[in-house]
């Protein structure tokens, strides 16, 4: 994995724009990776959150930042954390899992970006909820007693214990921080999206890089390649220039 560029930073975030989440996670990775490289798309969502925090911390450093709301008295928690802390042990993750609960038995696929992808697009689809869609996009084979079944017939006890069983397959897929309020003693579990955090840091680098090569164009008439080129340092040196006349 190599680190982007500023021009092949805008480029993902300008492709996002018009993308799902998912579809954002697949575009980041592909940039990063040398080609020939196994597709992302089909990487196990936590495969894929371990290379996006590994990515994360190439572009925007190792600590991440952040602030969270207490749902019940509003408080404003900071959070700083090394993203070398959210990131598992590497482990083995089956091809295949099954399932096997009362008169029901299962084997199914973890889940990876293009499930995500294709269900956040479809949305709601004749009142079938995300995790069903997600469910008949993995389920290779479901029997109730000896007879074939589909996703749609399952109950939702055995939906929610196939859940499970991905969940502790993947662990790397659903991080939570365990939090606690200063204001109120609230107590609760907080999701841990990278995908999401990094988007959003990439739609304020974006805001603030695409602002200084409108200043910079505007003083010396470079292009946004040419001014893309230079460092941080020597675009700022720059910037700094042209606030003093």
């Amino acid at each position: 994995m190599r680190t982007l560029t500023p021009a092949e930073l805008l480029a993902v975030w300008e492709s996002g724009l018009q993308s799902s989440p998912a579809e954002r996670a697949i575009a980041f990775l592909r940039t990063s990776m040398d080609e020939g490289a196994d597709d992302p798309g089909h990487f196990p969502i936590g495969g894929r959150d371990a290379r996006l925090l590994s990515l994360r911390e190439q572009i925007f450093g190792p600590e991440i930042n952040g602030v969270v709301s207490c749902a019940r008295c509003g408080e404003s928690i900071e959070l700083r954390f090394p993203v070398g802390g959210l990131r598992l042990p590497e482990r083995e993750v089956p091809a295949r899992l099954a399932f096997d609960v009362d008169e029901y038995s299962a084997e199914f696929r973890l889940p990876n970006s293009f499930d995500l992808a294709a269900v956040q697009n479809a949305g709601s689809r004749n009142g079938e909820s995300a995790p069903r869609m997600l469910l008949d996009r993995c389920l290779s084979r479901a029997t109730r007693s000896g007879e074939p079944i589909t996703a749609a017939e399952l109950p939702e006890s055995v939906v929610d214990a196939i859940a499970d069983t991905m969940a502790a397959a993947d662990p790397q897929a659903e991080i939570e921080f365990a939090l606690e309020c200063p204001g109120c003693g609230r107590q609760w579990n907080e999701l841990f999206d990278i995908e999401s955090f990094l988007w959003d840091e990439l739609q304020a680098w974006a805001g603030r890089t695409l602002l200084q090569i409108h200043q910079l164009a505007s003083a010396y008439g470079w292009s946004e390649q040419e001014i893309l080129s230079l460092s941080p340092a020597r675009r700022n040196a720059y910037l700094g220039l042209i606030g003093e006349y």
